[in-house]
This record gives structure tokens, sequence and C-alpha cells, in this order.
């Protein structure tokens, strides 16, 4: 388990340090510094608010409604609101993580859904408790969580409502279903059946809205984003959490973000595309969406094994193939994001992973 320590790569803790460069406030693009772990060997993140994606030392900038509620029991839905969209129930229900996408994920499958929902990760919880500090809330709003899955990051937003509401939806009924079964219910919290590039909401009816981990999965990412601007009411903010990598510099970075995206969609459908910090800022203002604050958050790790570290099995599956099948692909990756040397049946890894924070706000 991580624990706190400052800049020790080679322990196993965790640790946020302020660098004093936090000016952060809601018009203007700013810069503070954080730095983090999650994993069994040390690592420190660094966050970065600025108005452009922002380079790191390890030369990368990495790049989850209330109108329809899911009846667990016999798994019918009603409207609690006027919505401006039908849903249609026949067309799959995909997870939010792979809209417009034939192909189903395996959030479908129950087994899949409850094991997901055992996962602990710290950097996944420190990530959460971030996302819920930059929804800025006072504890009345109503707010949307997209690709809600079972509710792990709708968990902690929720505990900061008094007198407020947070709705899930998601197109994936057995992640639902696994939220719906938790022995400890997340307070204030309701569960809908629904695309995200088609929510069955009406138009102004949500104050505050945030997508965790499923920005990458989308198949219409630009649908999203749309959607969630015509649900919130005029100044409402929405946050973006997701991983990233770096932006492309050169022919090499091309091929190694496509090997990388190659192997990532065996596992998530063809709609899998990891974002950087500048395109994800690029979507939202496309939308409309004003952009005060941009948070990029890298965190180290320096391990035996990927356990703790989101996707790891994927990443060390690239790193692999790479070493086999592309040399020259496999040395920039070790520089931009990680090396790996095994020994016997066990793996060393050490390097680091960036998360993008984004906050859009609808225009008065």
């Amino acid at each position: 388990m991580a624990e706190e320590r400052k800049h020790d790569h080679g322990s196993g803790y965790h640790h946020e340090h302020d660098h004093g460069r936090e000016h952060a406030h809601d018009d203007d693009h700013t810069h503070h510094n954080h730095e983090g772990h999650e994993g069994h060997e040390a690592g420190h993140k660094h966050g970065q608010s600025q108005d452009h994606a922002h380079e790191h030392p390890h030369g990368h900038e990495h790049a989850h409604d209330d109108a329809h509620q899911h009846d667990h029991a016999q798994r019918q839905h009603r409207h609690e609101e006027h919505t401006d969209h039908e849903h249609e129930h026949g067309r799959g229900h995909q997870h939010g993580h792979a809209h417009g996408h034939e192909h189903k994920t395996h959030f479908h499958d129950p087994a899949h859904a409850a094991e997901f929902d055992r996962r602990i990760s710290e950097i996944r919880g420190d990530l959460a408790e971030k996302l819920a500090d930059m929804l800025t809330l006072k504890g009345d709003e109503r707010v949307l969580d997209v690709a809600t899955g079972t509710g792990r990051v709708a968990r902690p937003v929720a505990k900061r409502l008094k007198g407020g509401r947070i709705v899930g939806v998601d197109q994936a009924l057995a992640m639902l279903d696994v939220g719906h079964q938790h022995q400890d219910p997340i307070p204030a919290y309701d569960q809908n059946a629904g695309a995200a590039d088609a929510l069955p909401f009406k138009s102004g009816c949500f104050d505050r809205a945030f997508v965790s981990f499923s920005l990458h999965h989308f198949g219409n990412p630009s649908g999203v984003v749309h959607e969630v601007l015509r649900v919130l009411k005029n100044g409402g903010r929405f946050v973006v959490l997701d991983p990233i990598i770096e932006e492309a510099k050169d022919s090499v970075d091309v091929a190694l973000e496509a090997k990388i995206n190659q192997v990532f969609r065996r596992t998530h459908g063809n709609d899998f595309r990891f974002h950087t910090a500048s395109s994800i800022q690029r979507l939202l203002s496309k939308a409309g969406y004003r952009i005060p604050r941009t948070n990029v958050l890298s965190y180290s790790f320096n391990q035996e094994g990927m356990d703790g570290i989101p996707t790891g099995r994927h990443w060390l599956e690239v790193a692999e193939e790479l070493e086999r099948e592309a040399p020259e692909l496999a040395e920039r990756m070790k520089k931009t994001y990680f090396t790996w040397h095994r020994h016997g049946d066990h793996v060393h890894v050490k390097g680091s992973f960036s998360y993008a924070l984004i906050t859009g706000v609808k225009p008065a």
C-alpha cells in the first residue's frame, strides 16, 4: 500500500507536494505542481494548471441525467423529466466507453463488472478527489456523472453534496447493476441507462458534469462533449479526467502512438484512442466551452510488476511487443513512458504516466 513520502522513487510511497505555484482561478489558466504515486514502489506526481499542453521531465505530455431511471429489479426504465432525446434500449447498451461501435466491451459482462468494482487504485482514488475539488461544489448542485460505471468516482463527489444530487448515466447495465448492489449505497445518487452522446435529459438541467477515465473509450467524443454542454445550465462546469499520452513531435512518436492504441484496442474495441491534454482542450473549445483550468498530474513508479498502475498490463504488453518487433519504438517508449527489465518470471518497471484534469465552462 502506498504511504506518503516526498520524491523518493525507491520506496512504496505517495506524496502530494505544493511547489507554491498554485494560482488557479476561474478565468485564467495557471500553474501548480503536485507530487504523488500509486503502486508497490515509489514515485511522485507533478501537476500543472495551464493554458497549453505541458511537457514533463520525462519528455511527455500525457495524453465517468434525471430523466431515465434504471430499474434493476425489472430492467425497466422510466422518465423522471421531460427529455429532449428518446433513448432506445434495443441498441446494444454498449458501455459509455464505446458508443457508436458494434464491439461490446467487457463492461457488459457481469463478472467483469464485479471484478472492476473491486479494484483498488491509489492513483484513481487520488485523482477522483482532485476531480471533486475542480467541480467547485457548494453542496446543492445537480451533478451528472457521464459513463458512471459502478459509481466509483460518483462516491467521493456525492459525499460533498448536501441537498444536491448526482445522477450517473451509462449504457452498460452490468456496471449499473453492480453499482446498485453496493452494500454501502452512494448517498444522493441515481443511476440511469443511456448513451453519452445522446443523453436522455432536457437541456439546461445540470449545474455540474464530469467524465472520468472514459473519454478515450468514446467513439464519438465530440458528440459527448456537445451533449454535456446542452444539458448544463449556463455557467455550468464540466470536468474531464483522462489518462493522456505525449503530443507527437516526430514520425517515431506517431508510430509509437499508433502501436499503443492498436494494443489497447484488442481489449477495449476499435473506438479506443488516447488523447493528449491539448487535444482534449481543443475538443472542448471547439464545442463552445471556456477552459479556465487544466491540471496535468504525472504519477511515477519504480516497482516489480504493474500492480496498482491503471491499465498497466496493457502498457507492458505494448512494451514487450515493441522490444520484439520495433527496437526504435521500444527505445522511444523507454525515454517517454517507462523502462522494463525482465528477470526470470518477474519484470521491473520504472517511469511515469500522466493524467489530465480539464475544466470546461458553459458560457453564461
